[in-house]
Formats: structure tokens, sequence, C-alpha cells
């Protein structure tokens, strides 16, 4: 199988960034003073492509970037992030995230906030699920969740979050296995979500980290009148080494469990997607728990080079990625189901200020007797992790 992410045809914002900075006169200029005083980047860009099941999508999208506190050399980059996609079947979908921090990270708070009514393949539950098997669904998700971390100690921040979510499901092919399985949630629902979460973090930076560490155990709930009784927790492990100026490796694990008396399917742990095991489509394998690990060497060939601006070579980065991982039940964890993702892949530094980047993966997985070997391509922003 093979897995393109082309509702996220971010390539695109490389000829709007492009344009962008011709019209600003700006293309091959440095922006050494802009990082000097800290000053915004806003970035909007055009966004289109194509899929069989949604046939052509257009939308647009747009990046901000800035400081809430200029004063203090170690408070991070705040930053907006928009993407807003419509296709010719009716489709949509509408996404804004935002990290804020304030002076000198005593406060990190976040929010994000999606409405998707989008198709999905639905595979089933487990580590053995076929592509013969894959079921067109549409489904549609409001969901809003609000949080925010406190610096108690240095490195260590605890905090917690709220959130409301709505989910429905529809079978675009009657008597494919969503249809006629059992499968708990297939209805939707409703959910009220409180959540908790402590971090450790001692990385250089949020954006394309190259050293440090950084552990976040979190954990969210539901509460009220939610049509569904479950907690997911999330344990995730990250360390990076700066072999040199221009070289990185990070390493990263992840645990992931959902327990609870009725769990629908869709609050099940995935393994794939952009960030966890590249390679899998997102929905392939579910299941109540997850466990991966990867890791990820980078490297910018010029990055010794004096930077020439928006269109520079020393912004170039290379990377190479392998891991495991696999889900599994309660109590059924077993070694014969970890499934292999290695592949790689370039980066643009598009903003050195905020460290953020423009991403294109390839990741290759596992091929399963009688299939395609799984593959994907992943275009995004930022780091996977």
């Amino acid at each position: 199988m093979t897995t393109v992410n082309i509702s996220r045809c971010f390539f695109i914002t490389i000829i709007c960034l492009l344009w962008l900075n011709m019209v600003n006169a700006q293309l091959f200029k440095p922006d050494s003073l802009r990082i000097a005083q800290k000053s915004p980047l806003f970035l909007p860009y055009p966004v289109f492509g194509y899929a069989p099941e949604t046939k052509l999508q257009l939308g647009f999208g747009a990046v901000y970037s800035f400081y809430i506190d200029k004063s203090s050399p170690v408070t991070r980059t705040s930053f907006l992030y928009s993407y807003n996609m419509f296709s010719t079947e009716g489709q949509i979908q509408l996404l804004l995230q935002g990290s804020f921090w304030t002076k000198e990270n005593k406060w990190h708070m976040f929010s994000s906030g999606i409405y998707s009514d989008f198709p999905i393949y639905f595979y089933g539950t487990g580590a053995h699920t076929h592509e013969a098997d894959k079921d067109l669904i549409t489904a549609k998700r409001f969901r809003f969740v609000v949080g925010g971390e406190r610096k108690i100690a240095k490195a260590l921040y605890v905090g917690g979050g709220l959130g409301l979510q709505s989910d429905h499901f529809t079978d675009a092919e009657k008597g494919g296995i969503f249809d006629t399985g059992n499968y708990v949630g297939k209805e939707g629902g409703k959910l009220a979500l409180i959540g908790y979460d402590a971090i450790y973090d001692t990385r250089d930076h949020e954006n394309y980290t190259t050293k440090g560490s950084y552990l976040r155990a979190i954990g969210w709930t539901n509460f009220a009148n939610s049509d569904w009784h479950y907690t997911n927790i999330t344990i995730d492990g990250r360390q990076f080494f700066a072999i040199n100026k221009t070289q990185s490796l990070g390493l990263q694990a992840v645990f992931q469990t959902t327990q609870g008396a009725d769990i629908p399917f869709y609050a099940l742990s995935t393994l794939g997607s952009s960030s966890y095991l590249r390679g899998y489509y997102s929905l392939r394998y579910t299941d109540q728990n997850l466990l991966i690990a990867q890791a990820e060497y980078k490297w910018q060939p010029w990055g010794n080079t004096r930077d020439r601006g928006f269109v520079s070579a020393s912004r170039i980065i290379l990377a190479a990625f392998a891991g495991t991982g696999t889900v599994f039940p309660n109590g059924g964890l077993n070694l014969n189901d970890f499934f292999p993702s290695y592949g790689g892949g370039i980066r643009y530094m598009f903003d050195p200020l905020a460290r953020l980047t423009l991403r294109l993966d390839v990741g290759i997985g596992n091929k399963r007797p009688n299939e395609d070997r799984s593959t994907g391509l992943y275009i995004s922003l930022n780091e996977a992790f």
C-alpha cells in the first residue's frame, strides 16, 4: 500500500514563499535584522492537491511566529498555524493551532481547534488487519482543546487542559467491514475531556531540536455527560545529541494506552502517520496500546556557510530515520508483531529564528503476504519529533 499525504500538499508553500519574498524584494537578502530584532514572521500559502476519494482539493493556510517577550534570550518562539482545505466533493478540513510561551518560558499555553468532514480508510482493529478489507468511511469531527503548563522548577512543568469533541461516522461502502463489524463507537459520540500532564524539558529549542532531553506524561479522561468513558495516557521520551554544528541525532520512545469501560474504535492508539512510525497509513493498525521507538539523524551539508536569505543552501537539511513499533491489546504484547520503519527526507528551514522547517519524508514499512510493501510520502511543517 502506498500512503500519500496529499491533503497536506505543503510543497506549494515553497512556491508561495518565493512569490511572497519576490513581492517584497527580499529574495536574496539576509534576514539577520529580523532575527536580531526578534520580529514576527507571517507566511500565508495556498494548498491544493488531488486524491481519488476527494478529487480536487483547494485551500489556504498561514503560519505566524512571534515572541510574547523579547527581553529574555531564553524565551521560546510562539506561533499560530492555520490549515484550511475544501474539495470538489464537498469535503472540508479546518485547523487552527497555537503555542504560546511567556517570559523565560514560565508558562506555556496551547490550543487546537479542528473541524473535519473527510473520508478515511478503516481497516479494523489490531496488528493483523488486511489491505483487502479496507473500507472507505466518512468521518465528521469537531474538536477543541485548550491547556497550559507552569514551570515549577528548572526544566519541570506541570499542567492540564480541557477539551470538547464530537464525532460522527458513515460508511460509504455498504457491506464493508465497518458496516458489518461489531465495532464500539460506530455511531460516533460526544466527549468532554480533562487533561493533566507533567514535563521534563531541557531541549535547546522546541522546534528542530539538536540537544537536550524531553519527557512528557499526559493523560486525557472523559467526564460530565460524555457518551464514552475511558482514559488515554501517553508517555513520550526523547533524547537529542549534537554531533557537531551541522549534525545531530534524535532518539524517541513512546508508550500509549487507552483504558476504560467502553472505548470507541476511534480512541484507540494508532501506529503510523508523519510522526509515529512513518511508512504506514495512520489508521492501518490500531489497538488499546502502542509502543514505538525510533531514531533520526540530521545533517546540514552547507550549515557552516553564510545564510543568504530565504533561498540559501545553508538552510537545507538531510535526514535518515529508522524505527520499530506495534499495537496490542492488554496482555497481548507479541515481539513478532513489531513493524519496521525506515526512510529519509529533506527539510528546509524557512524561519531560522523560530527554527520552523518544511519537511518531506519517504517512509518504508513492512510487506505482508500478498500485499504491496507499505510506504508513505509525508509533506508537512516541523519535525516528526
